[in-house]
C-alpha cells in the first residue's frame, strides 16, 4: 500500500509539474496543479485502502 501511494504521488505531482509548465503564465498559474493532484492521488490512495477494509 505504502509504494502504491508513494508511486502514485510522485507520478501526479510529475504531472501537475508539467502541466503547469506547459500552461505558461496567466490565469493558469492559480491552479497550481503540481500541488494538487498529488494532495487527490494520496486522498484517493487512502480512499481506496479505507473502501477494502
Amino acid at each position: 500500500m505504502y509504494l502504491k501511494a508513494i508511486i502514485a504521488t510522485l507520478a501526479a505531482w510529475f504531472v501537475g509539474l508539467l502541466i503547469d509548465v506547459n500552461l505558461g503564465s496567466g490565469d493558469w498559474q492559480i491552479l497550481c496543479l503540481r500541488g494538487l493532484l498529488p494532495v487527490l492521488a494520496m486522498g484517493l490512495c487512502i480512499l481506496s485502502e479505507l473502501k477494502k477494509k
